[in-house]
């Protein structure tokens, strides 16, 4: 018997080994594909923001002589080939550097540091109204699929999954500014000047969610374990909470993730509408001013953080799932 427990006590040890080791490996491969990413990325938008032409002609319509056009050049290193360019401004990057702005001089981080503050205070609000909502929506629609109120929430969902954000923004700031004159139409104030641009960049994440949450509850309700649940007595918010959210609570996760990617791509429009001076009105703004610089920084820290969030799902599947960490 001492021999029957000692071998499955070593069996037990190699086996976490292995799956320490499984999930060594896993996390190596996600890092390199998603540092692999991000490089091709940064060659893509490098190359193609320089393809638009030079940045001088938005900063003065009035125009250059050649002499001061020469000057401004050669200042921002923009007439030397794109490939060194692209050396140099790797290695600054390598450094910390990232550049200057062209259009008002200032280091790219530090713009890039102010405009994600002001996107995380609406990246907060828009995720927490987006879980809350979109998971009560999804079960009470799923705790009774065929009743007029779960077509009804679901339509609703059908309708804000469908409609962009930035058309919600324009419709609440002519109902609710212009022609009922009771919340701000742009720009930073009080707390008022939260709402409309939170909910425009929660409609879709709140759609997403309760289509997911209803879909998974109602195939979840239907299987034998629930039914077993109900018929020992238990009430039926515990059978809810206890067995059904949990069952359902490993993939929301991935639902979760695309939330704050879905939030940071309404941020890119949402922002512009309401001038909010976030990351969104940041790219938007560089775009338009052909500000090298920050686009590069701008669209590189966007895709950084989309990846990271992609990278942090994959590690909880790779934890909770062995499969998935197997498969690779």
């Amino acid at each position: 018997m001492r021999d029957v427990h000692a071998f499955l006590h070593s069996s037990s040890i190699i086996l976490n080994q292995e799956a320490v080791i499984g999930l060594y490996f896993f996390a190596i491969e996600k890092v390199i594909k998603a540092g692999l990413t991000i490089l091709a990325v940064l060659i893509f938008v490098f190359i193609g923001a320089r393809l638009t032409g030079d940045p001088f002609s938005m900063m003065f319509p009035d125009g250059l002589t050649h002499e001061q056009k020469q000057l401004l050049m050669e200042h921002y290193g923009l007439d030397r080939p794109i490939y060194v360019q692209f050396q140099i401004y790797l290695q600054e990057a390598l450094r910390g550097n990232f550049g200057t702005s062209i259009h008002d001089g200032r280091m790219v981080t530090l713009i890039f540091k102010t405009a994600a503050l002001e996107t995380l205070k609406l990246g907060i609000w828009a995720f927490l109204l987006s879980s809350v909502i979109g998971i009560t929506v999804g079960i009470l629609a799923s705790l009774k699929p065929n009743s007029k109120l779960a077509k009804l929430l679901m339509f609703i969902a059908c309708l804000g999954y469908s409609v962009p954000g930035f058309v919600v923004g324009i419709l609440m700031i002519v109902i609710f500014s212009f022609y009922l004159k009771l919340l701000p139409s742009m720009g930073m104030g009080g707390w008022q000047s939260y709402i409309m641009p939170v909910v425009s960049i929660s409609v879709h994440p709140i759609a997403t969610i309760a289509r997911y949450v209803y879909t998974s509850f109602t195939e979840v309700l239907s299987q034998d374990y629930i039914r077993t649940a109900r018929a020992k007595g238990l009430s039926e918010s515990l059978v809810i909470l206890k067995h059904a959210f949990r069952n359902t609570l490993i993939p929301l996760v991935t639902v979760l993730g695309m939330l704050v990617i879905n939030i940071l791509g309404g941020a890119l429009f949402v922002e512009s509408i309401f001038s909010w001076p976030g990351l969104g009105k940041l790219l938007v703004d560089a775009v338009m001013n052909k500000d090298f610089p920050v686009i590069q920084f701008a669209v590189v820290g966007f895709s950084f953080i989309v990846i990271v969030v992609n990278l942090l799902v994959d590690f909880l599947y790779g934890i909770v799932d062995p499969r998935i960490r197997k498969a690779g």
